[in-house]
């Protein structure tokens, strides 16, 4: 008797929470499921449908299998795979795995899922803030590559595996990324890229482009200063124990590309970068006026990088470089690396007063510790 007069206080509970609106219980997608109904009595089919169900706030659990679709949140959803995989191959309308789009969307999580072949990003979040991305292994993405004309929102390049832009307050961790086009991107074309972390990730073999970049896009011909905080900016992001290694450009870069771009205060702290087709770790600034100062570089473990091909000073295998070509980088702090089998360990261009130089260290195999311009 109690088993059967259960069913209808769960239905009246149920109904009670959709009435008052209080949160609903997780809506479920499987393979053998179906596209009918609200998700929660019986598993649906597709990730989309099930999220077009789901309101702000509620959980959508995917179980093991394959989805081939793309999913686009627009609401502050929790999105978990239980050993699912999203396959993105052919998809257009977007052509990224996951997209995390809009103001309404914060506080969004995407885990556990594998995310492929998307013609951009495996995962693009665009104008929101306090996403977290985790737990996600991240491949075979970009297949459009970096320059393809479907880039029309786009600056100068499609992004990476993970494309955070004009985001902020976000985490991006202990996920795997590799065989992609490059690996995380955080941009700010229409906004600021500020206070995310990015922890504890393995990115590797990204073979065309970086394996965490920190750019800024923000261009104004018109202005005589760097573009301000809270209008545009990549800055106080962390990069912390992250694993990078193998991909095509430089491991871990900091950049800021035209005039008004900045790209400061950022913190790239305890990461292994080896083996990548340029520096290890780089910091450029390229014209004026940009701001890319007090940025820091600490207790990473750097060895057998390639050469940045954009520095004029140093054209050579080089662990760190940090340089501007036109203004003059301040309050940076180059400390406590340990630097191998590299030609150059720390190549300097127009910075004044790094921070505690002394406490970096190259073992036998590095050519020259420090080369100051």
């Amino acid at each position: 008797m109690s088993q059967n007069r259960s069913t209808p206080v769960v239905l009246l509970a149920t109904a009670l929470l959709a009435a008052c609106g209080g949160p609903l219980p997780g809506r479920r997608v499987g393979v053998n499921g179906k596209d009918a109904g609200d998700c929660l009595a019986a598993p649906c089919r597709t990730i989309g449908y099930a999220v077009a169900q789901a309101r702000a706030g509620d959980t959508v659990s995917v179980d093991s299998g394959t989805y081939r679709e793309a999913v686009t949140l627009s609401k502050r959803i929790t999105l978990i795979g239980h050993h699912a995989t999203i396959d993105a191959a052919g998809q257009t309308a977007p052509a990224n795995g996951v997209l995390i789009v809009g103001d309404s969307s914060a506080g969004s999580r995407v885990s556990g899922f594998t995310i492929r072949h998307a013609g951009l990003e495996g995962i693009y979040v665009h104008r929101t803030a306090r996403v977290t991305i985790e737990d996600n292994v991240v491949d075979s993405n970009d297949a459009y590559g970096p320059k393809h004309p479907i880039c029309v929102h786009y600056q100068s390049d499609c992004g990476e595996a993970i494309h955070l832009q004009d985001v902020s307050a976000s985490v991006v961790r202990r996920n795997t990324i590799r065989g992609n086009m490059g690996g995380i991107l955080l941009t700010d074309e229409d906004g600021p890229a500020a206070d995310d972390t990015l922890a504890d990730n393995t990115v590797l073999d990204n073979p065309k482009d970086c394996g965490i970049t920190l750019a800024s896009h923000w261009i104004d011909t018109a202005s005589k200063s760097p573009v301000a905080e809270g209008v545009a900016g990549v800055y106080r992001n962390v990069v912390t124990h992250n694993t990078v290694n193998g991909n095509g450009g430089v491991g871990i870069g900091i950049f800021a590309a035209g005039p008004g771009g900045a790209a400061w205060g950022n913190q790239v702290v305890g990461n292994t970068a080896m083996h990548n087709g340029q520096s290890g770790i780089a910091v450029h600034g390229h014209t004026h006026p940009q701001n890319v100062d007090g940025n820091v570089i600490r207790d990473n473990v750097v060895a057998s990088n390639g050469t940045d091909m954009e520095s004029v000073v140093d054209r050579q295998p080089s662990g760190i470089s940090v340089f501007s070509l036109l203004d003059t980088l301040r309050h940076t702090v180059v400390s406590g690396n340990r630097i191998s089998n590299e030609r150059v360990g720390v190549s300097l261009m127009h910075v004044e007063g790094i921070a505690n130089p002394g406490a970096n260290t190259g073992d036998g195999s590095v050519g020259q510790l420090f080369s100051v311009h």
